[in-house]
């Protein structure tokens, strides 16, 4: 028929097995896992919006012990957290905003304060703790935690006990914050 277009059918991620067996023998050599088969195929899995894979592939960096020669870990762990945490990843953005946010003397950078917001939301408690003690340490502008507590005014956006603790954190005094 003229004019119909045919869409082609998305391609599907490599037939590898989840979880596969990642060695740190290549990172001890200056070669990234990724150019490994099993690394290889976990990347084309996450960047093809598997989540697990990507959470896979940066906790593999996260947890090599020593130092890699040539590699930039943390790039890579940083590169696969973003991933997963663009995908839609609490745990992803969780790991993000912990490896973003390392100069405690600067306001907390936009891209990890986004992805703290994703963790908060999930009802990751410790993304809740690290809101409440980056914001009472005056790292986080007013005006960036408008939208979120507007979010948490929601009745049931948090278990109650949670969203209360941050509403709390969020609101104390000055003079509180002042004697810690």
């Amino acid at each position: 028929m003229a004019g119909c277009s045919q869409t082609a059918a998305p391609v599907a991620p490599a037939p590898c097995p989840l979880h596969a067996a990642l060695s740190a023998e290549a990172p001890a050599k200056g070669i990234a896992v990724e150019t490994t088969n099993p690394g290889h195929c976990l990347a084309i899995r996450a960047e093809a919006g598997d989540l697990t894979a990507a959470l896979q592939l940066g906790d593999f960096y996260h947890d090599l012990p020593g130092t890699i020669p040539l590699i930039d870990r943390r790039g890579h762990q940083l590169h696969w957290y973003r991933v997963a945490a663009n995908g839609g990843s609490p745990a992803g953005a969780w790991a993000a905003v912990r490896l973003i946010d390392t100069n405690h003397d600067i306001q907390v950078p936009n891209d990890a304060l986004a992805y703290l917001f994703v963790a908060v939301k999930a009802g990751i408690p410790e993304a809740g703790d690290y809101l409440i003690d980056q914001w009472q340490d005056g790292r986080i502008d007013p005006g960036k935690l408008w939208r979120l507590r507007r979010w948490l005014d929601t009745p049931g956006a948090l278990p109650a006990g949670q969203r209360d603790e941050i509403i709390a954190g969020l609101n104390a005094p000055a003079d509180t914050l002042l004697e810690e």
